[in-house]
């Protein structure tokens, strides 16, 4: 009986390293208007950041809905294998939720699931880590038991580039988004108990990378790590940051992830991320 890595798309992990794993993930859905996409599948990233610029409105994002989840697993099940579902914190969406009643309705017995409490590249850290033990044969006990402890070890650290969808969304006024675009400050997001929190503020984008560098001086040179850093479509500025990483420590493996439509609805064009297990 193999266990089978079910998580969604708000982990925004490359898809050639989905199939590897043979991970399956299942997508959220945004929302442009009446028009509706499924995130990672209907648009493109590059579509989807033209498309969200062009709009004087956010898009909504919509989460899964347990039909679609009973759907995912039956078809798992059926191959009699076990499952490890690891979704989106359940303080930002409702898709956790939507997994467990799906689970209800087919029993308890082979299902799985974990509130990773993060989202995007410190969902994809958790992810990844789960998929390699399916892959040594570890049981779903084994695989649960340890993501359990790594979620409250997940390092992950976002810089904002605009304040425009905080204007948008309505939580900053537009005399304070023009404010602070003219003095160039970069919210320094992370997340705390399932919830996005800001960390720092800093003066410019090389100050907000500098910042996070030295919150990682901590944990050594990184060379037993796997470090995922993110983009919304912004790649210069992710090798930028990849190449001040590499200057300044020695990870195992980097993996290079863009932020998708869901989590790109909120986090805005531009921002950089990196997210590992500490």
């Amino acid at each position: 009986m193999a266990v089978r890595i079910v998580t969604d798309s708000t982990s925004d992990l490359p898809e050639s390293l989905a199939k590897e794993l043979n991970i399956t993930v299942v997508p959220l859905k945004v929302l442009f208007g009446e028009e509706m996409y499924r995130d990672g599948i209907d648009l493109s990233k590059a579509d989807f950041y033209k498309k969200m610029a062009e709009h004087k409105q956010l898009p909504t994002t919509a989460q899964i809905n347990p039909g679609e989840f009973l759907e995912v697993f039956q078809n798992i099940l059926t191959e009699r294998n076990e499952i490890v579902g690891i979704f989106i914190s359940s303080k930002l969406s409702g898709t956790y939720s939507s997994a467990v009643v799906a689970r209800e309705q087919l029993g308890k017995a082979r299902i799985h699931l974990v509130d990773s409490e993060t989202t995007t590249f410190g969902l994809g850290s958790l992810v990844i880590l789960a998929a390699r033990m399916a892959q040594q044969n570890k049981s779903a006990e084994e695989i649960v038991a340890k993501l359990e402890i790594a979620k409250k070890r997940v390092f992950f650290y976002g810089v904002v580039n605009t304040l425009e969808n905080l204007r948008k969304g309505g939580r900053l006024s537009a005399t304070a988004a023009v404010a602070g675009t003219l003095l160039g400050i970069k919210p320094i997001v992370t997340i705390k108990n399932g919830e996005v929190t800001v960390a720092a503020k800093a003066r410019g984008q090389k100050k907000a990378f500098a910042w996070i560098l030295e919150q990682m001086e901590k944990y050594g040179d990184l060379e037993d790590k796997t470090v995922l850093i993110a983009h919304a479509a912004a790649p210069a500025e992710m090798w930028e940051f990849k190449k001040l990483l590499e200057e300044r420590f020695n990870p195992a493996e980097i993996v290079e992830i863009e932020i998708g439509a869901v989590v790109g609805t909120h986090s805005g064009q531009g921002c950089i991320g990196i997210g590992f297990l500490t």
